[in-house]
Order: structure tokens, then C-alpha cells, then sequence
């Protein structure tokens, strides 16, 4: 009988544990972009490119998942581009065209140990991301910026991918 409990009792403990913790840490964004040249309203397409980079060991589903997700998050914001795309717009001309491309720039994967300022610090994962949105038939760029996700409990990919992809549709929203 003591067994049974044991074996019952034990995961759901473990379970609250995990929810507890992971609740404990959240994610933090910031971010900094340059005047955009031009209103952004110009334009009635976006398209947004994978996200490239030079990091060997980041997760290669960062480069898909995080561009995804803005996509989902500027059609849903409802930000007036006619048309929101993961790839090329066949149906709006080049010249009324935006493409946001994005390169990940620094990684931290959140299982490193270091040793900082007196302290050890485990757990702290971190992506930055350099940002460039640019007319798609002159390649002229439009805007420029940088957006950075921190989480101090470990790298939560769902976590830090939707906070820096919420970060870039809260600039596009207020620049459109």
C-alpha cells in the first residue's frame, strides 16, 4: 500500500515542483531599433524571412520557430500590411513589399556554469537578434534594430522565442 502511494504521490510532487519553478522565472525582452526611414504604412506586404546565423550550437529551430511566430503574432495583431508572409508574396508587387530579415547574434543555451562577480550563476540563457526590415525590390533598408530575450531559469524555447518575436510585432504595431 505504502509502494502504491509512493509511486503516485512522488510524480504529481515532482510535477508541482516543475510548475512552480517554471512560473518562478520569466522571460525578459528588450529591444532598440533606429528611426525607420520611412512609415512602414507605405508598404502593403511583409515578408519574413528564416532568421540566419554563424552560432554552430544554437538550436537550429530558433532560425524557423521565432520568424513563425511573429508571423502568427503580426496577422493576429491585425497591423494593416494587406498581406503577412513566411515567404515570398507573389500577389503584391516588389515595389509595395517589406522583407524583415533577422540574423541571431549571441546565444547562451542556459546550461553553462560561470563564475561572476563573486557568485556562480547557473540557468541564465540569452538569444540577441540584429534586425533589418528592407524594400524588396531595392533592397533599400527601411530600419534597423536589435532585440534581446533573457531568462534567468534556463533556456524555455518557447518562452524566449515568443517573448523576442512579441517584441518585434509590439515595434512593427507601433511604426505601421
Amino acid at each position: 500500500m505504502n509502494k502504491m502511494r509512493f509511486f503516485i504521490s512522488f510524480p504529481l510532487v515532482i510535477c508541482l515542483l516543475e510548475l512552480l519553478i517554471s512560473g518562478c522565472g520569466s522571460v525578459k525582452t528588450s529591444s532598440y531599433f533606429n528611426e525607420p526611414q520611412v512609415k512602414l504604412n507605405n508598404y502593403a506586404g511583409l515578408e519574413i524571412s528564416d532568421f540566419e546565423t554563424k552560432i554552430p550550437y544554437l538550436p537550429k529551430d530558433a532560425l524557423t520557430q521565432i520568424p513563425d511566430e511573429t508571423a502568427s503574432l503580426l496577422a493576429s495583431e491585425n497591423t494593416g500590411f494587406r498581406k503577412i508572409g513566411r515567404g515570398p508574396l507573389k500577389d503584391i508587387p516588389g515595389e509595395s513589399t517589406l522583407v524583415l530579415l533577422g540574423e541571431v547574434t549571441e546565444y547562451q543555451s542556459g546550461k553553462n556554469i560561470k563564475f561572476e562577480g563573486g557568485a556562480i550563476k547557473f540557468g541564465e540563457a540569452s538569444l540577441t537578434v540584429q534586425l533589418a526590415i528592407v524594400e524588396k525590390e531595392t533592397g533599400k533598408e527601411v530600419v534597423t534594430g536589435e532585440v534581446n530575450g533573457f531568462s534567468s531559469l534556463g533556456f524555455t524555447k518557447s518562452g524566449i522565442y515568443k517573448g523576442v518575436a512579441e517584441e518585434i510585432v509590439k515595434f512593427v504595431s507601433e511604426n505601421y
